[in-house]
């Protein structure tokens, strides 16, 4: 805050352009939200607001921990592997340095376990406690400065003199959620083997990870080398129906692709994704990943989204040590594995479906991603499914409350 020569206050003060579409809901019943909580000052920026011009911190459906201070952060800061990385972004848009308490002066990363002098306090360590719930909504950038006038309510202690958005925020702590399934990674140019045709039907044998994500346009499915050009044109719902040339099928569980040929194809690569295995990239948008079952536990990872959490054996021996994380991370449970197009969605019209795909466009004058409506623009999936990079399923997660 700054004031000019006749001691008047001047301020960095905020517009809107009321451009883009708003962030996707999570939410799939009632739930409880008890509390009211501030939101930790010093997180890093994750994803621009670009209709209401501001940052969010927290996307919607994250599960989120608390702080020393009962402040509201990521609950995947609760895993020691984690590290705060503050970017130029974070610089320029006045976050506040977890390790000073005042706002950042250059990009830095620091792990949660290494901030020792936590908000400028010697010997006190950062503090993350264990999940406590889901964020049910975007959650923005706390509004304060960290100066002495910061409580949330004083104009002088404001980043924008004229604007605060959001005070302090709730929980949800018992809750079914709808969040998108996305791949856990990619393989490049994987080299298939195919047995000799047999009434010129061709099938190769399965692909080396399973399963495989449907073909869609934020996980296509792609052959190249050999006589690729000309025997993977048209894909088929069933093997059966692979019956002229160009024809082919992948049977999304099994892995095993299925080509229409005269002859044996030979130096063959496949590009594709699939669900099992470590997350090689993921979204901001809150998700889960992995081979997902009806009924399975839920636990969160480093970036707050969900993975499988495999229960330990019955045996005595399992349920202590090491295990033990088992219990101290769980957080849901399966009930539902959707998968889409639902309700001929895909033949609804929707504008922007010739743009890019690319979750990148969510900043004002872009055209990208978060302009395209569920309908033909996305392939038919929900909004979720598009703006996360998954394939075609949504997952229903019951928050368990412990």
């Amino acid at each position: 805050m700054s004031f000019n020569s006749y001691g008047q206050m001047t301020g960095d003060y905020k517009a809107w352009d009321h451009l883009g579409n708003v962030i996707p809901v999570v939410e799939s019943s009632e739930g409880d939200r008890p509390g009211a909580f501030k939101v930790a000052p010093y997180l890093p920026l994750e994803f621009y607001d670009k209709y209401m011009e501001d940052w969010i911190v927290i996307m919607p459906g994250k599960g989120v921990s608390l702080d020393n201070d009962g402040n509201l952060v990521p609950a995947g800061w609760a895993l020691p592997a984690h590290s705060i990385v503050y970017s130029q972004t974070d610089v320029d848009n006045g976050v506040i340095d977890v390790t000073t308490g005042v706002a950042l002066t250059a990009t830095k990363t620091v792990a949660v376990s290494g901030v020792t002098t936590y908000m400028g306090r010697s010997a006190t360590a950062l503090h993350v406690s264990q999940f406590i719930g889901i964020a049910p909504y975007a959650i923005l950038q706390w509004a304060g400065d960290g100066s002495a006038y910061d409580d949330g309510f004083n104009p002088l202690g404001l980043r924008k003199t004229n604007y605060q958005r959001q005070g302090k925020v709730s929980v949800n702590c018992d809750y079914c959620l709808e969040l998108p399934l996305v791949p856990t990674g990619v393989v490049s140019t994987e080299r298939m083997t195919f047995s000799s045709p047999t009434s010129n039907i061709s099938t190769g044998t399965a692909v080396t990870y399973k399963p495989v994500a449907k073909n869609t346009v934020r996980t296509p499915i792609t052959f190249s080398g050999g006589s690729a050009a000309t025997l993977f044109l048209v894909e088929k719902d069933a093997a059966a129906d692979v019956k002229v040339s160009g024809d082919w099928h992948i049977d999304l569980t099994t892995g095993v692709v299925t080509v229409y040929a005269a002859a044996q194809p030979t130096t063959i690569d496949v590009d594709y994704y699939y669900y099992v295995g470590t997350v090689s990239s993921i979204s901001k948008f809150a998700c889960a990943y992995g081979n997902f079952q009806p009924g399975d536990f839920v636990k969160f990872d480093t970036y707050s989204n969900y993975i499988v959490a495999a229960p330990p054996s019955d045996s005595a021996t399992t349920l202590s040590g090491a295990t033990s994380d088992f219990f101290d991370k769980i957080c849901g449970q399966i009930l539902e594995v959707q998968t889409y197009p639902k309700s001929a969605l895909d033949k609804v019209k929707t504008a922007y479906s010739s743009i890019s795909t690319s979750a990148t466009g969510s900043l004002p004058g872009y055209t990208g991603q978060m302009d395209q409506m569920p309908g033909s623009a996305t392939g038919g999936v929900s909004d979720k499914i598009h703006y996360a990079g998954g394939a075609n399923k949504i997952v229903k997660i019951n928050l368990i409350s412990r």
